[in-house]
């Protein structure tokens, strides 16, 4: 066994770590533990790209740890627990951090706390009781380099406060999960038409707004302008290409509001009821209207055969989530996919037989990923 160790300690270091490459973070942490040489490779930047590292309490962590992620280069950190103390100790000693979620009781002091941080690309401010008030979107509005920005909250301060985000003039995704009834529409509708470089959306409880379709019409006149008067200007089309609705049960989308989402390629869509018609909701509209989409996810608990006839054809992935199925159904998805298929995933869905199973191969025959759960 010890000529076996030693012949592991004559490999190339390149060799190395391509094989560590493939090891769980558990695994490294067990080969990090063996030798001081493999202490150090472990610990190589290379095994640790685009890695996230969860920290569930700042307080704990001390100084080794923090010069284990430098050595690391780690650049992604989710934060569960933090003081603004803590947080100001985490900044100067990983001042290059491009992403950064923080699931904590947000105020402005702890968020100011992240102004340093030149390179961050990435923000998630995530907690119940968030209030998206001017106050803070004041202060998340001072990231310009952001590209993706995602803000779960319980509610709006005041309406116009949302408009600040249309300085963000980098953002290329941006999501925003709110619970509250009567949400400031005009206030989407102002920051969608004016970030130019905006490719992915995703909102919720979308279920609540009695108007989903001013979310994505062009305006006509100005709709608000920000707190120090300046208003950025306004594009005429979108050029959304993922786009997710959650909670939804809306009615059909108008045509000015399906053109400007003709672009869209990738539709995630969850349903909290039962359609009371096909034809007057909002997702039939969707499917029906844009032939651009290759990427569904469909969640509700109904019949798939209420949606699989409108289908867009030549889909390349299709997750389908609660969904009730019939050999019909995957015929007809079969149908207009078949060919093009590449990824198929089945989740929580009433209906799968063996007969069903058996029959995919056939049915999908450039189907590469199959997901039951």
């Amino acid at each position: 066994m010890a000529k076996i160790g030693q012949q592991w300690l004559n490999l190339p270091q390149d060799i190395l770590l391509e094989v560590f490459r493939y090891l769980s973070f558990e695994e490294k942490a067990n080969v990090r533990a063996t030798c001081k040489y493999f202490h150090q490779l472990i610990d190589h930047p290379t095994l640790w790209l685009n890695k996230t590292v969860v920290l569930k309490r700042l307080q704990s962590c001390n100084s080794c740890f923090w010069t284990t992620l430098r050595k690391r280069r780690i650049r992604c950190l989710v934060i569960k627990e933090a003081t603004s103390k803590q947080l100001q100790k985490m900044v100067n000693l990983i001042p290059n951090l491009t992403s950064v979620s923080m699931n904590v009781k947000m105020n402005i002091e702890r968020l100011r706390t992240l102004r340093p941080l030149a390179n961050l690309q990435n923000l998630q401010l995530s907690n119940s009781s968030l209030v998206l008030d001017q106050e803070l979107l004041s202060e998340v509005v001072t990231f310009k380099q952001l590209t993706t920005l995602v803000l779960c909250s319980s509610l709006f301060g005041r309406s116009s406060s949302l408009c600040l985000l249309a300085d963000l003039k980098k953002l290329q995704s941006l999501t925003l999960h709110i619970r509250q009834k009567n949400p400031p529409l005009l206030s989407f509708q102002y920051i969608l038409f004016r970030l130019p470089k905006l490719r992915e959306l995703s909102l919720s409880s979308v279920d609540t707004w009695e108007n989903l379709s001013l979310c994505f019409t062009a305006p006509e006149i100005r709709t608000s302008k920000q707190p120090d008067g300046f208003e950025p200007p306004c594009i005429s089309q979108l050029q959304l290409e993922r786009l997710t609705l959650l909670n939804s049960t809306n009615g059909p989308l108008s045509r000015k509001a399906l053109n400007q989402l003709r672009n869209v390629r990738s539709l995630s869509v969850s349903l909290t009821r039962p359609c009371v018609l096909l034809n007057t909701n909002f997702v039939h509209s969707m499917l029906d209207n844009l032939p651009n989409i290759t990427e569904l996810e469909l969640s509700w608990n109904g019949p798939l055969a209420e949606f699989v006839k409108v289908l867009p054809l030549e889909l390349t992935k299709i997750d389908l989530i609660n969904a009730r199925l019939s050999n019909v159904d995957v015929q007809l998805l079969s149908d207009s996919s078949g060919k093009s298929l590449k990824h198929l995933s089945l989740v929580l869905c009433n209906g799968i037989t063996e007969t069903m199973l058996k029959q995919l191969p056939k049915q999908f025959p450039f189907l590469q990923t199959l997901d039951l759960r």
